[in-house]
């Protein structure tokens, strides 16, 4: 029985399969091993992958790109006024969503990130039955560790209307780790791991604690402003000097000859991740005017290296918040389809010459055939027999928690108190007592979700729970039940008067 890994980023797909004891990325119907994540609306169909791709130059206010970034999102979040001041496409409200208004065979529709998302996994489920048959397939996903319980279950639930059963959701991290069967083989070893991955608009690093084939989140950092798609934009930039001084004219403010360069830039980067030189040749770029330009891996390099500091420099902030000096640092795992240039693991590679690196598999399959592993482990029967993952139970068994649970007593601090740290193992049960002052006779309690350290600025606000006419001084306990569905239920008691007052949060 097959048992497939998905793995949806923000700029690409990837679909990879456990079956007969080895675990394998599936080719799409182009014969490409990676999925471009983009969607296009046009008069006829619609388009996912690469042919969407293509319609950026000429459709761009129908094609939907980078719906990743939007998961769970309102419409008033950074991240989607961001989306919104560089996206061609329409970004409406509706009931503090945000929506893609597209033109789709004349009539003006709208699309949810949701939904847009389950037309990738539409595609994806396409390539997974041409390969283990029709009927729905068995599947774990992978997502980023500081996704929330709603987002998990928003990107769970596209891929379960696509036509898959969701086994289990997993961190992006811990997959990568899974893929090479990391402290797997033997289990007496105990040291600590490194994965970083560099995506196409974000890049994290994530420090692992390794004992006994279990995995413990020691520290991670994610940065939402960098990515691989710097590489492209700062090739493109020097493409676009280029093509204005041999040609004597300003193409920068043609939006169908920037999207064109764009492209060429993006398929002379990937060239370079295996060529010292690639050609890239646009026909009738601007004006009728044909640019060829042959560029050097050497002068890549150059171009990309201010921006590839920022990676190590991630990486340091990592190892700070773990407590932890590189020299500790016993295995590293690059990942993401940003990494591939030669440059950023070089660059890494120098940074941490004590550390294993561990290469085996192209890095942006890493994650994809980390969650095709979990899979077979899920499904069981002799697929299975190969993957070890601590004593017969997976690392990542249970689901961990990824933003911290905290309080704010409004009548007694302005501080935020975490209940429940980040990382945690869910399902899991915390207690909380507070003693009133001596005037005090009610209490709000703000229950938030957040980033460690736990801040107003960072966290979100999910519920309030009031008690009045209590008597002063006296004691409330807090009982905090995290269920393995992410639903969160808050008892309060007063011991006193015998008063309760309870809430339940629903993941979604």
């Amino acid at each position: 029985m097959a048992a497939f890994g998905l793995h949806l980023g923000t700029c690409s797909a990837c679909l990879a399969v456990y079956r007969d004891g080895k675990t394998n990325v599936i080719a799409n119907d182009l014969g490409d091993r990676v999925t471009p994540a983009v969607v296009a609306f046009t008069d006829n169909e619609i388009c996912v992958g690469a042919a969407a791709k293509q319609e950026i130059i000429r459709n761009a206010t129908n094609t939907v790109c980078h719906v990743k970034r939007l998961v769970g999102c309102s419409i008033d979040d950074p991240q989607v006024k961001e989306y919104i001041d560089t996206s061609s496409v329409h970004v409406v409200k509706d009931t503090g969503m945000p929506l893609f208004e597209v033109e789709q065979k004349g009539k003006t529709i709208r699309y949810s990130p949701s939904q847009i998302m389950e037309l990738i996994y539409k595609k994806l489920l396409e390539t997974a039955q041409s390969h283990g048959g029709s009927g729905i397939q068995d599947a774990v996903l992978a997502v980023p560790p500081d996704f929330d319980m709603k987002q998990r279950n928003i990107v769970s639930e596209a891929a379960k209307r696509a036509g898959f059963n969701i086994l289990r959701v997993i961190n992006e991290p811990s997959a990568a780790m899974l893929a090479f069967d990391v402290g797997q083989l033997d289990q007496t070893e105990h040291f600590k791991a490194l994965v970083y991955r560099l995506g196409g608009t974000s890049h994290e690093a994530v420090v692992f604690d390794v004992e006994q084939g279990m995995y413990r989140i020691v520290a991670e950092v994610a940065d939402y402003q960098f990515g691989g798609d710097k590489f492209t934009e700062v090739l493109q930039q020097f493409l676009t000097s280029e093509f204005n001084r041999q040609f004597r004219c300003n193409m920068s403010d043609n939006k169908r000859s920037v999207s064109k360069l764009g492209l060429a830039a993006e398929r002379c980067k990937h060239s370079l991740t295996t060529m010292i030189t690639a050609q890239c040749a646009v026909d009738s770029l601007f004006e009728g005017c044909d640019f060829h330009y042959n560029m050097s891996r050497a002068r890549f390099d150059s171009l990309c290296m201010p921006s590839i500091t920022k990676c190590t420099s991630l990486i340091e902030q990592a190892l700070f918040k773990a407590g932890c000096p590189k020299e500790e640092i016993a295995k590293v795992i690059i990942c993401g389809g940003g990494a591939k240039p030669p440059l950023v693991k070089k660059v890494i590679r120098d940074y941490l010459p004590s550390s294993t690196f561990l290469n085996s598999v192209p890095e942006d399959e890493i994650i994809a055939i980390g969650a095709a592993k979990e899979a077979a482990l899920l499904v069981g029967g002799n697929d299975a027999d190969n993957v070890r993952i601590g004593n017969d139970t997976s690392s990542i068994n249970f689901k961990i928690l990824p933003k911290c649970i905290s309080i704010r007593v409004r009548m007694h601090s302005e501080e935020l108190e975490v209940v429940i740290p980040q990382h945690s193992l869910v399902p899991c049960r915390r207690q909380h007592t507070l003693t009133l002052d001596a005037h005090q006779t009610a209490v709000l309690l703000e229950i938030y979700q957040g980033d460690e350290p736990a801040s107003l600025e960072t966290s979100q606000l999910l519920a309030k729970l009031v008690m009045r006419d209590l008597p002063p001084g006296s004691s409330i306990k807090s009982n905090f039940h995290l269920k393995r569905e992410g639903d969160l239920h808050i008892t309060c008691h007063e011991v006193t008067s015998d008063k309760s007052e309870s809430i339940n949060i629903p993941c979604h």
